[in-house]
């Protein structure tokens, strides 16, 4: 009997340990089926705004914008550390404002010419989206993405003689948190230029800025 507790009594004190171990080991050393996963689904809202713009490769120094986006990914492929992500992006509003000339008649049968800033509206679709989120099984992940897509303004832009219809591409970073819940938020910079590709007679092509932030759910 003494015999019999002995060899039960240790087998409770090792499978404790057992337990403590593996317990201790996740805490110190997050499993692989925490984090983003393959498959999953990515739901969210964004906007962004830009009080400025750049000459880098555009030629419209005084624009400022702004637009809200939609968007739709999908986890393609994890390894230990690296989500990789496909996403589309709906933008059902963009706003464009920049200072556009004026020809005014002067009375003696000449123009003058004025500066006025005129803001114009669009909307777009960005369908093509590489998003690359680091420290995936971690509650902030710092992320990179590149998309790229088209706008579709209500006015030539950014001048009279430009087009409405504009291709874009943009390059972003920035950091996502997200919790046990799958909810995440998401702040960034991001590098946007707009331009007609030379389909109209102008093309100066607009360079932005952006400061953006959204809210995410995945499933």
């Amino acid at each position: 009997m003494l015999v019999s507790t002995v060899v039960v009594s240790a087998q409770a004190n090792d499978t404790a340990s057992s337990s403590a171990a593996n317990s201790a080991a996740q805490s110190s050393n997050p499993a692989s089926t925490e984090g983003i996963q393959k498959r999953w689904n990515e739901f969210g809202v964004w906007g962004g705004i830009s009080f400025d713009a750049t000459t880098l490769i555009g030629k419209t120094p005084d624009a400022k914008f702004g637009n809200i986006g939609l968007r739709y990914g999908r986890v393609l492929k994890t390894s230990k550390t690296v989500a990789f992500e496909w996403t589309i992006d709906a933008i059902p509003l963009s706003i464009l404002s920049n200072n556009r000339s004026t020809f005014v008649p002067n009375g003696t049968g000449g123009f003058t010419v004025t500066q006025t800033r005129k803001s114009v509206y669009g909307w777009g679709l960005a369908p093509i989206g590489l998003k690359f989120n680091f420290r995936r099984n971690r509650r902030v992940q710092p992320f990179g993405q590149a998309t790229g897509g088209f706008l579709y303004f209500n006015e030539q832009v950014p001048l009279a003689g430009a087009a409405r219809f504009n291709f874009t591409f943009d390059f972003s970073g920035g950091v996502q948190i997200v919790n046990s819940n799958r909810r995440a938020f998401t702040i960034g910079y991001k590098y946007q230029h707009i331009s007609n590709g030379y389909r109209a007679t102008f093309n100066p092509g607009v360079d932005v800025q952006m400061i953006f932030a959204g809210f995410s759910i995945f499933k």
